[in-house]
């Protein structure tokens, strides 16, 4: 029995309860930005100290990601769901309230690992359940663009004093969601064997490599340009401004994305998505003026806002028998997130809006060559299976 046919569904109470759980995800994980100087002023750490921290957070995400790949053809994601969104409330209820040094980076390992664990539950649940599709994928994940404008938000209207229990109250509603959990209670069966002879991975490999440069490019930009805006002569918060209005863009694409879905394949949307971001980065690589460079560069937001939630559908949908290509695509998520925006980090030091889209502009066509060879060849490989039965 394959792994669509066991799996079962996702009920609308269900897919309205992970929605919120993603949406909780993305409202702590913008957090971070206000949480890494906040924790560097409470500890009287240097704020170096405190981004390494972060950075020991974000590499056990990875650790609780593969964990789950791991186990999850023997426990239920249900349990995986439970047990990480428990894990990640010990974690920053930890992070924020002790006073021990290596307490908190214990606590900091902790709390990412079960944000991971819980990351990919919930990806799991929503493109391997029986009733998958990449519409409910794009919901779920305008979803978490909603959460990550929303955190900063609150943050910014309950003042950072408050920042711990915004956060804590946020995971603490995922928690008591999770046990009401009506539905989920399955895990995945053992692939076939016969099901894995004689198919290329090839088209994967080359797929989840353009998200990894793909997920560089986003996250790098979302990272860097207050500092771009400050190098071009601009103020700190007018920076801050900027940015805010490339997430809300961001999240309109998210929005977008809903509205593609029930008219476009969900690979045609990637690849016409990542395609059009080379607009705005060409034209700001361009641009001899800070205010119009900065302006045009946030409006790749809008373009790289659907890419994530379509390409979850679009390898889910390639590779039922096979639910680790889904872990691999938010390994290669997060990872592209941890490599190149602090490898960018290196070059930016006095650099205007114009260069700095131009050292972006090799991430861009990296990941456009990725994704066209890998849907070109997952695209012969279903014509040669289509004519062979």
């Amino acid at each position: 029995m394959s792994d669509v046919s066991s799996a079962k569904e996702l009920s609308r109470v269900g897919f309205s309860q992970v929605t919120s759980a993603f949406a909780m995800m993305g409202f702590t994980s913008t957090c971070w930005g206000a949480i890494v100087p906040w924790l560097a002023r409470e500890n009287e750490i240097p704020i170096s100290t405190s981004g390494v921290l972060y950075g020991l957070y974000l590499f056990h995400t990875l650790v609780g990601t593969i964990a789950v790949q791991l186990l999850s053809k023997r426990i239920s994601l249900h349990t995986f769901v439970r047990v990480g969104i428990a894990l990640t409330l010990l974690g920053f209820a930890g992070i924020f309230f002790t006073s021990s040094d290596v307490f908190i980076w214990i606590c900091a390992a902790v709390g990412g690992f079960g944000y991971g664990g819980t990351g990919i539950s919930f990806l799991l649940l929503i493109t391997r359940c029986a009733n998958a599709s990449h519409f409910r994928m794009n919901v779920v994940s305008a979803a978490t663009g909603v959460g990550a404008l929303m955190g900063p938000l609150m943050i910014s209207l309950l003042g950072s004093a408050n920042i711990r229990w915004i956060v804590l109250t946020s995971v603490t509603g995922a928690l008591l969601t999770s046990w009401i959990f009506p539905d989920a209670k399955w895990q995945f069966s053992p692939q076939p064997k016969k099901s894995s002879q004689g198919v290329s991975k090839l088209p994967l490999v080359l797929v989840i490599l353009g998200v990894i440069f793909y997920s560089g490019l986003e996250n790098s930009i979302g990272a860097w340009i207050p500092t771009v805006a400050v190098n071009s002569g601009m103020t700190l918060e007018r920076g801050t401004l900027f940015s805010s209005i490339f997430y809300l863009l961001f999240t309109a694409g998210r929005f977008l994305g809903v509205w593609l879905s029930t008219r476009v394949k969900p690979e045609s949307i990637v690849v016409t998505m990542i395609a059009l971001t080379a607009i705005p980065l060409i034209a700001t690589s361009l641009s001899g003026n800070s205010n119009l460079a900065l302006t045009t560069l946030i409006l790749a937001g809008l373009f790289l806002g659907p890419i994530f939630p379509n390409t979850s559908s679009w390898v889910a949908r390639r590779t039922p028998d096979f639910p680790g290509g889904t872990t691999l695509l938010m390994l290669a998520v997060m990872g592209g997130g941890f490599l190149f925006p602090p490898a960018i980090g290196y070059f930016i030091e006095g650099t205007l809006t114009n260069a700095f889209a131009t050292l972006l502009l090799p991430l861009l066509f990296i990941s456009i060559a990725f994704f066209l060879f890998g849907g070109r060849l997952w695209r012969e490989s279903h014509q040669s299976s289509a004519r062979a039965d």
